[in-house]
C-alpha cells in the first residue's frame, strides 16, 4: 500500500516492447481495504501507444479529487473520516492483437494532501506518524490540544508535563478501515509541555517529539483557526496578538423617477437608489511571537484551499485566505519571528443563501 497525493500528479504506468494499448479501472471507496470495495470501477480509462515509445501512462489525481471533499464543523474525529479514501487499480495492457500482455492490482490510500518539487514524482507519505511538519506547537492556555497521526502501524501518544512526569498515554492500534487511518489526539491539560508520538516507520521504532507552549494571552483576543496542511488533514494554527476587523461594500446605483401624476415630487423620495449591496467582512490577524519552525507551518496555510476560524462561542466559520505573498522569517534576519495574515469570510454579511 502507498499514498497517492492527490494535489500532485500521480503517474500509472506499463512497459512492454510489444504494447499496444493499456486500460486502467479505477474504484474509490471507503470502509475495509480488502472487502469494502464492489468491483464496478468508478473510471475506466483506456489509452493508446505513441508511436515509437514503449510505454503508456496514466494520470489519476484529479479524478480522486473529486471523491475527496474535506468538511470541518468543530468535530475533528468526524472530519477524520473524510480524509482519506481507498484506491483500487487494476492496469491491463494488450499487444497489437488484443492479447493481454500484463495485469497489475494495486490498492492505494488518496489524502488531498501534496509534495513538492524537491519531494519529486509519486511522492509518499506512510509510516509518517506525525501528520504535520512542525515539532513546536503554540497554543492558547487551557484549550484542547490537537495532534494529527496516521495508523497504518500502531501509535502511541503520551504527554507530559514541564518536569517530563507523564500525564496521559493513548494507544491507536492498525486498523483496515478507511475511516480510522487518521485519528487526533483529544486531551486537555495546561501543565501539558511535550508529546511524543511512538510509532514503526521504515526503519524500526520511531519517536517524534512535539514541544507545547500552552500561552496566556491578557491584552488581545487570540483566534484559532484550522486549515487542511501538507498531509491533507486539519492542524490548528492560533494568532495570539492584534487583530483588526473590516468590512467593505460592492453597491449598483440608478437615477429613479421621483415625479408624481401633477409634475411634482416629494423631497424625502430617494432620485439616486442604490441596490445590489454586498458586504464581506475580513480581519488581519497577527501570530504573535513564534519560532522559525512555524515557517513551514504558514507556507502550508497559504498553500491550503479550505481555511476555517473558531468564534469565541465555539462556532466554526469558512474562511479565505486574503493575504497574497509572505516573507519567510528567521531569528538571524529579523530576530524575532512573527507573521499577520489577512483572511476574508467565505461569505457575505447579508444573508443571499438562496
Amino acid at each position: 500500500m502507498g499514498i497517492i497525493n492527490a494535489r500532485s500528479p500521480h503517474f500509472i504506468s506499463v512497459s512492454d516492447a510489444d504494447l499496444a494499448t493499456a486500460t486502467l479501472d479505477i474504484e474509490i471507496y471507503t470502509g475495509n481495504e480488502t472487502t469494502g470495495y464492489s468491483g464496478t470501477p468508478t473510471y475506466s480509462l483506456s489509452k493508446k501507444i505513441i508511436l515509437n515509445t514503449t510505454k503508456i501512462s496514466f494520470e489519476i489525481s484529479e479524478l480522486i479529487r473529486d471523491y475527496l471533499d474535506i468538511t470541518f464543523e468543530g468535530d475533528y474525529d468526524a472530519s477524520a473520516e473524510q480524509f482519506c479514501k481507498w484506491v483500487r487499480t487494476t492496469l491491463t495492457a494488450f499487444d497489437g492483437n488484443g492479447v493481454q500482455l500484463s495485469q497489475t492490482i494495486s490498492t492505494d490510500l488518496a489524502f488531498d494532501s501534496y509534495g513538492y518539487f524537491e519531494e519529486g514524482a509519486n511522492y509518499s507519505f506512510e509510516y509518517e506518524g506525525l501528520l504535520m511538519s512542525n515539532n513546536d506547537m503554540f497554543i492558547k492556555s487551557g484549550d484542547e490540544i490537537k495532534i494529527p497521526v496516521q495508523t497504518d502501524r500502531s501509535v502511541t501518544i503520551k504527554f507530559y508535563d514541564s518536569d517530563n512526569g507523564l500525564l496521559d498515554s493513548e494507544t491507536f492500534t492498525l486498523s483496515d478501515q478507511s475511516q480510522d487511518k487518521v485519528v487526533y489526539s483529544s486531551y486537555t491539560d495546561d501543565q501539558a509541555a511535550k508529546a511524543t508520538i511512538q510509532y514503526t516507520g521504515d526503519s524500526g521504532s520511531e519517536t517524534s517529539t512535539v514541544k507545547i507552549s500552552q500561552l496566556s494571552e491578557c491584552r488581545f483576543t487570540p483566534y484559532k483557526t484550522t486549515f487542511i496542511n501538507k498531509f491533507g488533514v486539519l492542524q490548528d494554527l492560533y494568532f495570539f496578538k492584534k487583530s483588526v476587523e473590516k468590512m467593505t461594500t460592492k453597491r449598483e446605483s440608478y437615477k429613479a423617477n421621483t415625479l408624481i401624476s401633477n409634475n411634482t415630487y416629494n423631497t424625502y423620495n430617494h432620485t439616486k437608489r442604490d441596490f445590489n449591496i454586498v458586504a464581506n467582512e475580513s480581519v488581519s490577524l497577527s501570530s504573535g511571537f513564534v519560532n522559525e519552525s512555524y515557517n513551514e507551518v504558514f507556507k502550508q496555510l497559504m498553500l491550503s484551499e479550505k481555511v476555517w476560524i473558531t468564534s469565541d462561542n465555539n462556532q466554526v466559520y469558512p474562511i479565505n485566505i486574503k493575504t497574497s505573498n509572505i516573507t519567510y522569517k528567521t531569528s538571524v534576519n529579523d530576530r524575532l519571528v512573527e507573521y499577520t495574515i489577512e483572511f476574508e469570510n467565505s461569505y457575505n454579511v447579508l444573508n443571499d443563501i438562496r
